[in-house]
């Protein structure tokens, strides 16, 4: 089972990861890195090196940052020297590509479950009054 890191500013990936256990129950081999005001940078991306190296279980990693080109992601960027552990990081973290991580990753490979991560995240955006309309139609 390809395991999961959630690399967020503060408590977001906790809250994160509670909200999706509501809705599927408790969730194995899944990770959460808050980067708090005043920590640390470097020991920040020594524990995402080290939690990615953990996790791993010979399938990978698939890891979520909350923002592009913020420090979580850039931890995750930096970690990518070092580790000889395959891992893929997607930016954005969106609860739709949370649950289908979850709940779709015995049935991928990495590269599967990370393309099928990011349609879901881009499919998963909608408007309510454009859905309203178009149900009507």
């Amino acid at each position: 089972m390809i395991a999961v890191l959630l690399l967020t500013h503060e408590d977001f990936g906790k809250a994160m990861l509670k909200s999706a256990e509501l809705v599927l129950g408790t969730v194995e081999r899944v990770k959460t890195l808050g980067l708090h005001r005043g920590d640390d940078i470097t020991e920040f991306c020594g524990k995402v090196k080290n939690e990615i190296e953990e996790l791993d279980q010979k399938e990978g990693v698939l890891v979520f940052a909350d923002l592009f080109g913020a420090s979580p992601y850039n931890a995750a960027a930096i970690a990518s020297s070092s580790i000889n552990v395959p891992y893929k990081c997607i930016t954005g973290l969106s609860f739709p590509m949370l649950l289908e991580a979850l709940t779709m990753r015995s049935s991928y490979d990495l590269s599967g479950l990370t393309e099928h991560c990011i349609k879901s995240g881009r499919e998963g955006i909608k408007e309510l009054f454009e859905e309203l309309s178009s149900a009507k139609d």
